[in-house]
């Protein structure tokens, strides 16, 4: 009974109880610290903490993890962004006074270079920006006005740019580009110098994004909390929840930085931490901030951040940290105090740090520098913070440190707030319809500054008319009016021949229709010029000349093109159309109007456009402007045009009207203006240009006048002139918030003007994976023979980020918990730096392993590199990161090798039965939009395609390393007889596809030889030959069609999507096929067997009965698993060239729609790029898909060596003596494949082109090979590759057709050369040289 009355009395009382000692009333805080101190209920208030945080956590769970790489979804397969993830990345909205939005990097090496750089977006053009670059010698650099930080005057667009700073998303969550490019404080030895210096870094995430918000250790923010007064629920919410909303991201820095002092552009590699902020700036409140941001050499990563904020909590602490192994954990214990550290003093030389994370302790030892830079934050300045570079010491692990400590400031700021000049930009909404339906706009209409409706030229010059008065100098922008783009709509609008001849022109500009366009252009402009100008868009122009001026029949004017597109931030079309000077007169005007019109027509204004995917016949606006009869004109550059050096203002000039100076027809007087971080101006050097002749104005319009000696010998502008030109240029800068040039003309001393916009490391490394650490290993084995060379851009961000994905989705099947998909790291098995492909040996091989190294290790290597390449480095590094396994990884081991051995073949039936026919439809696609969104949906059967071939990959390689470790017996030395039965395992494997293209082209050029026109086959060209077998009704042409039809989309390079497949280029067959004709001996049987039979297995189950029954259960899997992989990979081609004609296709449409100039080019772009394209302006897309097209031939003859320690470095030519070239008897030793002995002449080819030189019975020396390469095995008497294993291409092939053959043969392309005479020796893995 008195458990009953204790069960109902005793939980209201408890509650009472637990309630009263909550609900602490309200008591000021102690007067002599900031810091609430932990009360008498402590404890009880951490526990109710941690309950409330744990119910918060359950309603607010993460966001962006949103990922399923198994999902038939797209938007979740993690190959692109998500629309949330990208709302997080951009710009946000500044809503008021107090509102922040920021973007902050911190980086730094194990060479004492460390970075920091920030921008912080404020209202009113307003940011706080931060540089601080320190190198290992003692040089930093900071920008010019440190130590304050607040920059005004910004672009004044939605952006990153401020100060000289800017950042670039690239790709949501994954990719960022950081730019500086202006003065910078550089301090050497103690002294300071203003330099020009130039930072170009690309930032790549390696771990997933960690929301503060939403990821927060119950235990360490519940301890915060319960040092701080209660008073109710709502104080609860408030205390935890930031007021900062965001994420932190771990990632590293590829870049280069030059100063003008440097010749040369340094690179640097850093370790770093991205921090996204945005939400209501806390500086008010703000006591104290401690952040520490640490790098360790084993790969952890590490952030500690400590707050003091009375409005929210008086001591916070958070973190997270990056572990090695891929996973990032938030910190839920840390002994961080802010009393303790530097609270009341200095902060010390040395400190220390423990703190916790999934049960993982650290030790955190830092030691800081005798260096530290302050920055001032606020105007007037509210807070200090100061930034100590730390050497680092983390469980015995060596690192770098940057340790950032903001205190509140109470002293004296000697900088004044600065206001923002007016911003000249178009009206922030859309042009209303009354807007868009006139004919004629003058400058000081607001409509007139919409680019849409007059054109580039005309809004700029309406918004410079809007300011002048503002401007600190005397100047003025001659009055005029823009005739607006719908005039040129109403001019040509209800002309069907004017139609016809444009339609023509555009038809044939995009391929739809044959024909010359230069020709169609001719045609457009004699038409247009012909055509009298509308009646009613006279009367327009009529009424605006009379607003204009009284007597305008007397005046001069200008009349410009203004092209929509045309002088913009991405495209400057400059010279592409005409201006007509000197217009006197109406018909003048109209004239030159009519020549205005039909200059956007002109062949190089059409194939300019063309070229950079703009529209071919846009519109245009053109603009009528008052004369200037100026004495001297030119142009200023605010900054130095050739590297952007803000310190250099450039301005050229000549007597008359600037045309002379445009147009480069005068070596006109160059002047240089030295202008400092501070604002002041000087003329640094002045160049007296020839300036023989001089534009003036005419009776019928302007004409060129000789210059008399005496004068263009002299200077056509004062420094006094130069100097109130480069102030108006400078105020100019700040009120379209970038570098600008300025077009002016000086009359009787009054300045008159008019602006446009300014019109490669980065590409070579744009798609480089990050790279954890630098005793990382990466491999070209597999991945050299299977994507030899470097990848277009549109391969690495469809297919090969797919394989790194469903690698990724493989290994955490098999490792579960103990493995993190992590969609944002862009490479983390398979690795690739400047284009090519690497495996990360570490990460893929190395996850398994026993405390030393095994036969498992051992087998592993043998089958993938054909030879023992795992160090005790390396196997300590593999340690380190993941640990010895333990009975949860040897439980998942033998549950994934019976699922692969005992059901692996129903996941290749159902794959054989979806795939080999996969198809979706194309051709019939009409619109570009439609078809790529149809390839958005279908990628995810890339993906399950693909992985499919790596789980059967992976079921391959372990009954192969299942049945090497048996053959190995226990034996400790890996004997070449040792080698001779791993090979013997594979030698009878049959039916795999990729040796039988080889047997397919036999059977091909016997029937040819057969046939009535055999004899002629060999003598004709390629072309004659394939159109032959393409028409031939006949066994060859019917044999050749059933070929293409099982192998066409097969080729070199086949995983690559612009590769050129068999099925779209056959003439690579077809040369092949004419030299196998004109050797018969090539598809004559083979005089030796082409399957090895079991003997051997029957001389071991002699002696060795158990290893007999144990090697006759998994040798049949083995091969059955090679034959496996081999019809996967052959399914997953055909998927990928299902996708290459998709992509063509689109290819077709986006050239049809003048989006690209021609249909190649859509391979160096990347998916999402296309998406871009596809929706809005792309100049900026195609200059760089055409440098990266013009880049890629560099990068793919780029040669890496099989195994990298740190970020790959192609190879450089060894010498001859190093390599003993041309020495007889030089003898090379690699892995036997397939026994046997062969003396013949070697030839030596690294690519396909080269492989056309190969002659009947010739050895192949190559680095590696895959199906391309299999039509010239007919030919060969052996094979040598430098990359490969036991069931790589060349061995398969090669065992197939019973040629001596080795792998894993270093140097050997290197040593031999085409020509020399050797002896290869496929039993020992020997190849000597015998005669050079």
């Amino acid at each position: 009974m008195i458990e009953w009355w204790l069960l109902l009395f005793g939980g209201p009382i408890l509650a009472l109880i637990i309630r009263a000692m909550v609900k602490v009333p309200y008591r000021p805080k102690l007067l002599h610290t900031p810091y609430a101190r932990p009360g008498p209920w402590h404890y009880l208030k951490i526990i109710c903490g941690r309950i409330w945080l744990a119910w918060k956590l359950v309603r607010h769970p993460r966001v962006l993890n949103v990922y399923d790489t198994t999902s038939k979804k797209y938007e979740k397969i993690g190959l692109v962004a998500t629309e949330l993830e990208k709302v997080w990345e951009l710009p946000h909205e500044l809503k008021n006074r107090e509102s922040v939005d920021g973007l902050c990097f911190f980086g730094t090496d194990g060479a004492d270079t460390s970075l920091k750089i920030s921008i912080e977006r404020r209202t009113n053009r307003q940011a706080q920006v931060s540089l601080l670059l320190i190198l290992p010698n003692g040089t930093t650099y900071q920008l010019p006005g440190s130590p304050d930080t607040m920059i005004s005057n910004t672009d004044g667009k939605e952006s990153f740019n401020a100060g000289g700073i800017k950042f670039q998303l690239i790709e949501a969550m994954r990719k960022w580009r950081i730019l500086f490019n202006g003065l910078a404080k550089r301090t050497c030895n103690g002294e300071e110098t203003e330099v020009h210096l130039r930072i170009n870094i690309v930032w790549t995430a390696f771990s997933r994004p960690y929301e503060f918000k939403r990821e927060f250790s119950r235990k360490l923010l519940a301890q915060g909390m319960a040092r701080e007064l209660w008073r109710g629920r709502q104080e609860w919410s408030q205390m935890s929840e930031p007021c900062l909303n965001g994420m932190d991201q771990w990632g590293a820095m590829l870049g280069t930085y030059q100063d003008n002092g440097l010749d040369i552009e340094k690179q640097f590699y850093l370790r770093s931490l991205r921090q996204r902020r945005w939400g209501q700036s806390n500086s008010p409140t703000l006591h104290r901030k401690l952040d520490i941001i640490g790098a360790c050499e084993d790969g952890n990563h590490f952030y500690l951040s400590a707050t003091s904020d009375s409005s929210r909590l008086t001591h916070e602490v958070w973190g997270h940290v990056y572990h090695p192994n891929g996973f990032l954990y938030k910190i839920n214990a840390c002994n961080l105090d802010l009393e303790r550290l530097g609270e009341n003093g200095p902060v010390p030389n040395h400190f220390s740090v423990r703190f916790a994370a999934k049960r993982r302790n650290y030790h955190a030892i830092i030691h800081l520098k005798p260096c530290q830079y302050e920055n001032f934050l606020g105007r007037p300045w509210t807070h200090r913070s100061t930034t100590y570079p730390c050497h680092l010491t983390l469980n015995s692990r060596q690192g770098r440190v940057v340790f950032v400590s903001t205190n509140v400031f109470h002293g004296y700021c000697p900088n004044e707030n600065e206001v923002s000049v007016p911003y000249l930009s178009a009206p922030n909404r859309e042009p209303s319809s009354s807007e868009t339906e006139k004919l004629v706009l003058l400058f000081n209409e607001e409509a007139c500054r919409f680019e849409s409706l007059v054109g580039g030229k005309g809004s700029s010059l309406a918004l410079l008319s809007s300011n002048s008065r503002k401007a600190p100098v005397s100047c003025q922008v001659p009055a005029g009016f823009c005739v607006t783009v719908n005039a040129w709509k109403a001019q040509f609008k209800n002309n069907e021949d004017v139609q016809a001849v444009f339609k023509r022109l555009e038809d044939v500009a995009t391929g739809v229709v044959a024909g010359k366009l230069e020709e169609c252009c001719i045609k457009a402009e004699e038409i247009v010029t012909s055509l009298p100008v509308d009646t009613f868009v006279q009367d327009c122009i009529r009424e605006a000349l009379q607003e204009l001026c009284d007597e305008s029949e007397k005046k001069r004017f200008a009349v410009r093109s203004s092209a929509v597109g045309e002088d913009g931030e991405e495209l400057s079309s400059a010279g592409q159309n005409i201006t007509v000077l000197g217009c006197q007169g109406f018909e003048s005007i109209m004239s030159g109007l009519r020549k205005c019109w039909a200059s956007l027509l002109s062949y190089q204004s059409v194939e300019y456009r063309r070229q950079h995917g703009e529209p071919l016949i846009p519109g245009m606006g053109v603009v009528i402007q008052e004369m200037v009869d100026a004495e001297a004109a030119g142009v200023l550059f605010t900054v130095n045009p050739n590297d952007g050096d803000p310190s250099k203002m450039i301005l050229t000039a000549n007597y008359g009207l600037g045309e002379s100076v445009v147009s480069a027809s005068a070596d006109p007087d160059t002047f240089y203006v030295k202008r400092t971080s501070s604002g002041e101006l000087s003329v640094s050097s002045r160049t007296v240009g020839a300036k023989q002749t001089k534009v003036i104005l005419s009776d019928d319009g302007t004409r060129e006048e000789n210059i008399a000696e005496e004068v263009s010998t002299t200077l056509c502008l004062s420094d006094e002139k130069v100097l109130e030109l480069a102030q108006l240029g400078v105020y100019l800068e700040k009120a379209f918030g970038g570098p600008r040039d300025l077009e002016f003309a000086v009359s009787g001393g009054k300045t008159s003007y008019c602006a446009r916009c300014l019109t490669d490391f980065e590409l070579r490394h744009e798609f480089d994976s990050p790279i954890l650490t630098n005793s990382d290993y990466f491999t070209k084995a597999n991945t050299g023979e299977v994507a030899p060379g470097a990848t277009s851009p549109l391969t690495v961000s469809t297919t090969i980020r797919i394989l790194d994905l469903n690698f990724q989705t493989i290994v955490k099947k098999q490792f579960g918990r103990l493995v993190d998909i992590n969609p944002w790291h862009g490479g983390r098995f398979f690795s690739y730096q400047q284009n090519h492909l690497f495996i990360n040996v570490i990460e893929a091989f190395l996850r398994d392993i026993e405390a030393e190294i095994s036969d498992n290790i051992r087998a592993i290597d043998m089958a993938v590199f054909g030879h023992i390449i795992t160090t005790p480095a390396m196997h300590r590094l593999g340690l380190q990161r993941f640990g010895v396994a333990g009975w949860r990884v040897k439980y998942n081991r033998y549950r994934t090798i019976f699922q692969d051995l005992f059901f692996n073949h129903k996941l290749v039936s159902r794959a054989v039965k979806k795939f080999t026919d996969y198809s979706f439809p194309i051709e019939n696609q009409t619109d570009s939009q439609k078809l790529y969104d149809d390839i958005c949906v279908h990628l995810p059967a890339l993906v399950e395609i693909g992985r499919v071939h790596t789980q059967v990959s992976r079921a391959s390689a372990m009954t192969q390393l299942i049945a090497f470790i048996i053959l190995l017996d226990g034996r400790k030395e890996w004997t070449p007889e040792l080698y001779g039965e791993m090979a013997e395992l594979f030698s009878s494997i049959s039916n795999v596809e990729s040796a039988d293209v080889p047997v397919a082209l036999k059977e091909l050029a016997k029937a040819i030889s057969e046939s009535a026109d055999g004899k002629d086959f060999s003598k004709g060209s390629v072309e004659v030959a394939s159109t032959w077998l393409e028409k031939d009704q006949g066994q060859p042409g019917k044999l050749f069609r059933s070929f293409i039809s099982r192998h066409g989309h097969r080729s070199i390079k086949e995983f690559d999507f612009s590769t050129e497949t068999w099925g779209l280029n056959s003439r690579s067959l077809v040369s092949v096929l004419q030299s196998m004709v004109a050797n018969p001996v090539s598809f004559a049987p083979n005089s030796q067997p082409t399957k090895s039979n079991d003997d051997w297995l029957k001389i071991i189950g002699q002696s060795k009965p158990g290893k007999y029954r144990a090697l006759k259960f998994f040798v049949p899997r083995s091969r059955d698993a090679v034959i496996a992989r081999e019809k996967t990979k052959s399914l997953l081609i055909r998927t990928i060239h299902v996708f290459r004609m998709a992509y063509r296709r689109l290819a077709q449409l986006l050239v049809r729609d003048g989006k690209i100039p021609d249909a190649n080019l859509i391979f160096f772009f990347t998916h999402s790029e296309l998406q871009q394209l596809i929706l809005s302006n792309g100049v900026a897309l195609i200059s760089k898909a055409n440098r990266r097209r013009k880049l890629h031939p560099d990068l793919d003859a780029l040669v890496f060596p099989e195994m990298s320690l740190g970020i790959p470095k192609p190879l450089e030519e060894s010498s001859s003596e190093e390599l003993m070239v041309g020495a007889d008897g030089v003898q090379l030793t690699g892995t036997p494949v397939f026994k046997g002995t062969v003396r013949a002449t070697v030839r030596v080819a690294l690519n396909l082109e080269e492989a056309k030189e190969i002659q009947n019975g010739d050895i192949l020396i190559t680095r590696s090979t895959d199906i391309g390469w299999s039509p010239y095995f007919p030919l060969l008497s052996g094979v040598v590759t430098e990359l490969g294993g036991l069931i790589s291409h060349g061995a398969v092939v090669a065992r197939e057709y019973g040629l001596p053959a080795i792998v894993g043969c270093q140097k050997v392309t290197q040593v031999f050369r085409s020509g020399d005479i050797v002896i290869l020796d496929g039993s020992k893995g020997t190849i000597t040289r015998v005669e050079a």
